[in-house]
């Protein structure tokens, strides 16, 4: 967004922007993307059965762009939803590779306030399809804000660590934060034109 400007906040990092008694306003999140796993045959495997979120990636031949990030999704009993998932299968289905990695909440490296495992990924997913959204054939969630939804959203500074997609997953992401556009600052010149104009005639002392 050409113009814009990310608001100072007068802090060197997200952990110092703080409430009056010194809480952290933004929950720290940190997400472990496991190595890819081929579902073009089997169902993906997951090691337990915990809330996740998971990101489909695609390979094919002709593809300019490797690991192609092409669907974000959350899934609160993993290892029935790849049963019946009609967009794994869509993307399965097609030419080349279909792969899946998935995150678990990282508890120990995560905010300790954070009360709602599967409240959190919820959040963290649409902001997530938000950051990638140029890519991805999600169909919903992708015409609502973050937080704008039938849940109030928390402000959250999201860490992915583990596998990398390539480059195309951001390793941080802050939500939200504040982007401002400048106007010309034309207060001066008037003043120092009017005052010019004012003195005109006035006798020499």
């Amino acid at each position: 967004m050409d113009g814009y400007k990310i608001a100072n906040y007068g802090f060197d990092t997200v952990e110092e922007v703080t409430n009056s008694v010194g809480k952290s306003l933004f929950k720290r999140v940190v997400l472990e993307w496991s190595k890819p796993q081929t579902i073009n045959v089997d169902k993906p495997f997951f090691t337990d059965n915990r809330p996740l979120l998971y990101i489909i990636i695609r390979n094919h031949h002709s593809a300019k762009q490797k690991d192609r990030i092409r669907y974000i999704g959350l899934s609160t009993n993993p290892n029935n939803r790849f049963q019946n998932h009609p967009k794994a299968q869509e993307l399965a289905a097609l030419r080349g590779q279909t792969s899946l990695s998935y995150a678990f909440l990282d508890q120990a490296k995560s905010a300790k306030t954070i009360r709602s495992e599967k409240g959190a990924l919820e959040q963290i997913e649409h902001i997530l399809i938000w950051s990638l959204w140029y890519q991805l054939l999600n169909d919903k969630k992708l015409f609502t804000l973050p937080g704008m939804g039938r849940n109030a959203g928390t402000a959250w500074h999201i860490i992915n660590s583990g596998y990398r997609f390539r480059g195309q997953m951001p390793r941080e992401i802050v939500y939200p934060w504040i982007l401002h556009k400048h106007g010309r600052d034309r207060s001066f010149v008037q003043k120092v034109l009017s005052n010019d104009i004012s003195d005109l005639g006035k006798p020499v002392e």
